[in-house]
């Protein structure tokens, strides 16, 4: 059976740490992650294996025109 390709989604406070894998075709502006300052916006934590950072993370299903324009 063949692998499905995908990417890696790093630690937003090293940048060196893997916190995620994704699917190819995933969207990336469907995910937000968070560092610690900012835990109280997450739905979902994981801690960075590198840093050991706790990283807050929100799944969004539609990300609205507004914020596709503001580049978040």
């Amino acid at each position: 059976m063949k692998e499905k390709e995908s990417r890696t989604i790093y630690c937003p406070v090293c940048h060196r740490g893997r916190i995620l894998d994704a699917a190819s075709q995933t969207d990336p502006a469907h995910l937000r992650l968070f560092g610690p300052r900012q835990s109280a916006k997450a739905e979902w934590f994981t801690k960075c294996p590198k840093c050991g950072a706790q990283i807050g993370m929100i799944f969004q299903r539609e990300v609205n025109s507004e914020q596709q324009q503001a580049g978040a």
